[in-house]
């Protein structure tokens, strides 16, 4: 079975997650990305048809990868994704985007959740997602 994840970030990263989704592609062609970038307020008055679309993809990824930047760990839709993939029993990996800890600081909701966080190492990412 091909792997599928949705991938939770901030829009303030979109050109490394695009170079994330073209590494692992590369990696294994049969992988498949889902996400809702979102720039809408988190409280807007669209959060609950975004909310609706995003649970959706959510649902049918096997499981969810958090691409941590330096803002992500700040961001209310990465926080209400990553406990909406919890409930809904996904499997969890945040990824560290610049390989630092300091620099990429975990959302408080994926540590909750017992997540595990690594650096970015394709071969280890891919190998994680065909788990599921």
């Amino acid at each position: 079975m091909a792997g599928h994840a949705f991938l939770s970030f901030v829009v303030e990263d979109l050109e490394l997650v695009k170079m994330f989704r073209g590494q692992a592609k590369n990696k294994k062609s049969d992988l498949s990305f889902d996400d809702y970038s979102v720039t809408t307020p988190f409280n807007s008055t669209n959060a609950d048809y975004i909310r609706g679309q995003i649970t959706q993809k959510i649902k049918n990824a096997s499981v969810t990868i958090c691409l941590i930047g330096t803002t992500t760990a700040s961001s209310q839709w990465v926080k209400w994704e990553i406990e909406k993939s919890d409930s809904l029993g996904k499997r969890l990996l945040g990824v560290r985007l610049h390989s630092d800890s300091a620099k990429d600081v975990a959302p408080p909701a994926l540590v909750a959740a017992g997540a595990k966080v690594v650096n970015w190492d394709i071969d280890d990412i891919v190998k994680f997602i065909n788990e599921s």
